[in-house]
């Protein structure tokens, strides 16, 4: 097998289902999906057994809600040579697998690959976050280059990690910035990995209100990675100065939930950088 796919899920079934339907658009079809239940109903057997008789299907329960440990729950399942973690709710364009597969066969020395992210619509959004050309990844590009649902990592390096960090991340205090600890980790090993533009996997904007919600526990999540990789103080400071100068900004516009998105997120990084580092993963 060359790819599992390890897809936490909780809450969702529509979204799973369209999942799966992308995946079998795919030009690559050596690939297991592995899924990681964490409802407490049976919402997803349906879609299991509507999907299985066309691919590899391992559909795992667990009561706890914690998404990295199930995402590290259902990794020590794969039998793929390259693992990755799309969410419950993307969808794979048509050549995504195609183009990991190549990538990875033409520069074995690679331990890790990324993309970027499209709207459903096929649009990039409002976000600038994602880097406009091909770009290794290092400690400055990570923040621009990575998110969890796009990172394909050769899965012994993955399991010689110990995977994902589980007290960073959805169900955590520090809810996010996941996937930047776990590039950090490899990259401090000499790991190289790779930003691919073209490479691009479909998510959904998330609404302003849920955003601003959680704004400031994904501060807290960026904000700790930063302090436990002790990464440089020109990148700490960019991370407070951006959101520091959006609260301006939109505070002058008279923009109000922008710009207490920006604030929240402002605190939410000083925090999680302050904050006690536990030991590492």
């Amino acid at each position: 097998m060359r790819f599992s796919l390890v897809v936490a899920t909780v809450g969702r079934s529509a979204e799973v289902r369209a999942l799966l339907l992308s995946l079998q658009r795919q030009a690559v079809q050596s690939f297991e999906v592995i899924i990681v239940d964490q409802n407490a109903d049976d919402r997803l057997e349906p879609i299991v057994a509507e999907f299985s008789a066309t691919m590899t299907i391992l559909h795992l329960r667990t009561s706890l809600r914690l998404c990295n440990r199930a995402r590290n729950l259902g990794a020590q399942h794969a039998t793929g040579e390259i693992v990755t973690f799309p969410d419950d709710d993307c969808e794979y364009t048509q050549d995504v697998l195609e183009q990991a597969d190549r990538f990875f066969r033409t520069h074995p020395g690679h331990g890790f690959l990324t993309g970027t992210v499209l709207l459903p619509d096929g649009s990039f959004g409002r976000s600038g976050r994602w880097l406009k050309q091909d770009s290794a990844v290092d400690t400055q590009t990570v923040w621009t280059s990575l998110i969890e649902f796009n990172l394909f990592v050769r899965r012994e390096i993955f399991e010689e990690l110990g995977g994902f960090d589980e007290m960073i991340g959805p169900g955590t205090r520090f809810g996010s910035s996941e996937g930047q600890d776990l590039a950090l980790r490899m990259l401090a090993r000499n790991v190289p990995g790779y930003y691919l533009y073209h490479l691009r996997i479909m998510h959904p904007d998330k609404p302003v209100s849920l955003n601003i919600a959680r704004a400031f526990s994904y501060g807290l999540g960026a904000g700790r990675v930063m302090r436990k990789n002790r990464c440089d103080m020109r990148t700490v400071s960019q991370f407070l100065i951006r959101p520091a100068g959006g609260f301006v900004v939109n505070l002058v516009r008279l923009d109000m939930p922008i710009a207490r998105y920006y604030f929240l997120t402002f605190l939410g990084r000083l925090a999680g950088y302050r904050a006690q580092v536990a030991k590492a993963a």
